[in-house]
């Protein structure tokens, strides 16, 4: 900062505070520092500004850079600094204030309960808005046109002075604008540092339609002939007897659970655990990252799923496909299915419609559930091909490995050739094409046969959120 206005000017910014602070002795120059320290940067960088257009405008010569290395290495030091203090200072007033509060977990203080209790009327066919941050929701579709809604919130204060101050600045609504009803617990008005749950339970008209927007917390709608909509950075999702459209969009959730369902289904999921879908009379589109068990049964217009790592197309789905970490079942399709998948021991059975498969690695077995076959493309870069062939089927197949056993267990009219290190079976009687290859695995041809099951999970109706447990006092 040599020849530069700046050094000068900080070094009486500096002393006019601790001067302040003589004269004064309540007023800290730290904590002025540390509230105020982004300041010094703009001042600094305003200084320099003039310092330039002052020498631009005597025509002497300008400085290679307008901030030097020096400049650069020192507002970094005073960032890094007065950042640190000013964390240090906000975590020294939680700790006398006797707020902590970890990713939503309040350490110190106690938890009171506030009961919630509303209703009002309203339209037949309504559209429902809840709004609650945190908390668990259910909702019930019944023949009365009104809304109800009874349950808790709890709230974490140092005492019940606190707790209710923050209980009045948070009052819950019920509003009713035309034919919407707005359902909102204001949990935003608590503040950061004070941690608050609303688990509320609705009874809707049936004729509503429902969205749901909240950030952690369980959502389960029931009974209702309008749609379904759920906004949520972290929820579970339960829904059952909906007769329209059901749209999902999540960041997280554990579950996602929806049985007879007669729109349409759209779920996005940035990461989620554990799907199952069953009884869809709509189209299916699930898309996102998936940890967990996934099951689809009976879905009627079409079942598209999207991972990074696994893309499947089933046209009409009558029995069930279950995805897991390494493997894929399907069985029943009534209509064409497309597979693409880096890594899964794919099972298919009981089909009669076009096949499309391609692995990068994994095995494939596939058993028709009709001699009455059409396309089958099977391929695999690394794992073992399996076909069951029907008895009396009409094919043209050829199956083929590049590095591998050859089995023909179906016998003639097939034919067994080695080829260097693997082999082909082919053979045609007038039928559709079918291809199977294996870049490295065994190929094998059966005769008939019917593959049994290796998971037999089943769904069950969704359960609701479990009731609130009572308020946990933490001691301080």
């Amino acid at each position: 900062m040599r020849n530069s206005f700046v050094g000068p000017i900080l070094l009486i910014g500096v002393g006019v505070l601790f001067l302040a602070n003589n004269l004064r002795p309540d007023l800290s120059p730290w904590r002025l520092i540390v509230d105020y320290w982004p300041y010094l940067l703009i001042i600094w960088g305003v200084v320099r500004l003039i310092e330039i257009a002052w020498l631009a405008s005597r025509n002497q010569p300008l400085p290679k850079r307008g901030v030097s290395s020096g400049e650069w290495g020192m507002i970094i030091l005073v960032s890094l600094v007065a950042s640190g203090m000013w964390f240090a200072f906000d975590a020294k007033d939680r700790i006398r204030g006797g707020r902590i509060n970890l990713r939503g977990l309040q350490i110190f203080g106690e938890s009171f309960e506030y009961p919630v209790s509303a209703n009002v009327n309203c339209s037949k066919n309504p559209r429902i808005i809840v709004e609650n941050r945190r908390g668990n929701v259910r909702l019930v579709g019944s023949d009365a046109d009104q809304v109800v809604v009874s349950g808790h919130k709890t709230i974490m204060g140092l005492d019940r002075t606190e707790a209710d101050k923050i209980n009045e600045r948070m009052k819950f609504e019920l509003l009713v604008q035309g034919d919407q009803v707005v359902i909102r617990t204001n949990q935003e008005r608590a503040g950061t540092d004070n941690r608050v749950d609303s688990d509320l339970e609705v009874h809707i008209p049936k004729g509503a339609s429902v969205e749901c927007r909240g950030t952690r917390g369980d959502f389960d709608v029931s009974n209702i002939t309008g749609n379904f909509e759920v906004n949520s950075e972290n929820a579970g999702v339960r829904g059952q007897d909906i007769g329209g459209n059901v749209r999902i969009d999540l960041r997280r959730s554990d579950i996602i659970r929806l049985m007879r369902v007669k729109g349409n289904v759209d779920v996005k999921g940035a990461r989620a655990d554990d799907i199952e879908l069953d009884e869809v009379t709509g189209q299916v589109v699930v898309e996102g990252q998936f940890t967990g068990d996934i099951d689809f049964r009976r879905i009627d217009k079409g079942l598209r799923f999207i991972s990074e790592a696994t893309t499947l197309t089933v046209e009409r789905l009558k029995g069930r496909a279950h995805l897991s970490d390494g493997d894929l079942e399907v069985e029943d399709i009534l209509g064409p299915m497309k597979l693409r998948s880096r890594s899964k021991d794919v099972r298919v059975s009981g089909f009669a419609t076009p096949i499309e498969i391609e692995l990068d690695r994994g095995d494939i077995e596939l058993s028709p559930g009709s001699s009455t076959l059409s396309s089958i493309i099977a391929k695999t870069s690394s794992g073992a091909v399996t076909m069951h062939m029907p008895e009396n089927a009409k094919y043209d197949l050829e199956a083929v490995t590049r590095r591998g056993d050859v089995d023909n267990l179906f016998g003639s009219p097939l034919e067994r050739r080695e080829e260097d290190r693997g082999g082909s079976i082919r053979g045609k009687n007038g039928g559709p094409r079918i291809l199977l290859e294996t870049g490295r695995g065994s190929m094998t041809v059966t005769r008939g046969g019917v593959m049994s099951s290796r998971s037999d999970v089943s769904l069950v109706p969704p359960a609701p959120p479990k009731a609130p447990k009572p308020p946990i006092v933490v001691e301080r």
